[in-house]
């Protein structure tokens, strides 16, 4: 057959008169057997999967987050901001901070000083105290975040988290 009449052929099985590939499926009992063997592998390595990656995840959160970080945003202005942290893996030792303005990153401080509790107190308080100030006042409305800083994993990572609730401010 030269190549002229086999592009014109649109039969795919050999000897057949219709067009189509036919391909008998024997319906013997060991077919069966075997398709339903395989059904339940499947099913099995997609419920190990699910663990698989479920453990994964836990552990990820549990390594990433342990015990973290204690804190608030007390104040924010178009002048500056200012709050605590406590870090409940090391109290009393220095944390760095972030602030965020409207979802961007707007300053990063450390928190070393120890911060006066409710009733001016700042003997045996494992808080400290951060401040924020701005170079040129922030007009308009705002919303301000802060995050302290946990470098994980000697370094290669750094996680956040937030402090307390974010605070919405205006200046005019």
């Amino acid at each position: 057959m030269n190549d002229a009449a086999a592009r014109e052929q649109t039969d795919t099985e050999a000897g057949a008169f219709e067009p189509g590939l036919r391909v008998p499926f024997s319906a013997d009992e060991k077919a069966v057997a075997r398709r339903a063997r395989l059904l339940k592998l499947v099913a099995a390595k997609l419920a190990l999967d699910l663990l698989f990656v479920c453990g994964l995840a836990v552990y990820t959160h549990a390594v990433t987050y342990r015990n973290g970080f204690a804190g608030e945003l007390e104040q924010a202005d178009g002048l500056g901001a200012r709050g605590w942290v406590e870090d409940l893996e090391q109290p009393g030792a220095s944390v760095e901070v972030q602030l965020f303005l409207d979802g961007r990153f707007a300053a990063a401080a450390l928190a070393n000083e120890p911060a006066p509790d409710a009733r001016g107190d700042s003997q045996h308080n494992d808080r400290r105290a951060f401040v924020f100030q701005f170079v040129q006042p922030r007009y308009g409305v705002h919303e301000a975040r802060v995050y302290a800083v946990r470098a994980v994993g000697g370094g290669a990572r750094r996680t956040l988290q937030q402090l307390g609730d974010p605070r919405r401010f205006e200046w005019k």
